[in-house]
């Protein structure tokens, strides 16, 4: 199983720098922007690592540190701005693992998690045995480009085809941009097939079904009429 990491802040610009670090290395990340959300979601979810806020609009982070020490002996890093920056030092004599300033650089928060996984012993769960580097990552799905390998947010490994596993490189390598069939097909190997459209059409509709999205609305492969496709997670 892919570690699930739990993010509590209620910047917005926080969750994302957590999100796109954490998940570039094969964590699953869920991110709530209230201690109301953070309670629903930990009901719901097997959570093995929090980063929490100490500063909360509707409470505060130091208080939920004491609380989930007594039902949990899961990781705990503290997020503290540089002006509350003793909060971290509570923190830690309430039973957290670590704490980290904020503003942070993405290098330190991805190795003070790695240390709090394997203090707390459980460095074996971060990423299953043997798995590559994960290159790309989103919607907790995870791709290495040397193994040409895929694997699914429950860590499973998805079984893409050649032409599958090009086409959704390309698209990753091109994050925010529109590919145009033509682009697409000179991507997978420059193979010249009659009606292309249709055969790139086709690829995309299989990786939508063996690949949905965790999210409502469309696919992170989205359909650009007239044009071709994009990737937009």
């Amino acid at each position: 199983m892919v570690p699930c990491i739990l993010a509590l802040d209620d910047e917005a610009s926080v969750l994302t720098v957590v999100q796109e670090v954490l998940e570039e290395r094969g964590f699953r990340v869920i991110t709530a922007k209230t201690l109301a959300q953070f309670r629903r979601i930990h009901a719901q979810e097997q959570v093995d690592l929090f980063l929490i806020d100490t500063s909360l609009p509707d409470g505060n982070g130091l208080s939920l540190v004491r609380e989930l020490r007594q039902v949990t002996d899961r990781g705990i890093i503290l997020l503290a701005s540089r002006r509350a920056e003793s909060d971290g030092v509570l923190g830690l004599e309430l039973g957290a693992d670590d704490s980290l300033v904020k503003p942070f650089v993405a290098r330190e928060l991805a190795a003070r998690v790695g240390a709090v996984f394997r203090r707390t012993g459980r460095a074996a769960a971060a990423l299953p045995a043997g798995r590559p580097q994960v290159d790309h990552a989103f919607e907790g799905y995870g791709m290495s480009l040397q193994a040409r390998k895929v694997w699914a947010p429950d860590g499973a490994e998805i079984e893409l085809t050649t032409s599958e596993f090009e086409l959704l490189a390309a698209l990753l390598a091109r994050r925010g941009q529109v590919l145009s069939r033509d682009q697409i097909m000179n991507a997978i190997k420059g193979r010249s097939w009659e009606s292309y459209d249709r055969v790139v059409d086709g690829i995309v509709s299989r990786l939508r079904r063996k690949m949905p999205s965790s999210k409502s609305g469309s696919h992170f492969i989205r359909t650009v009429h007239g044009v071709g496709y994009a990737f937009t997670a």
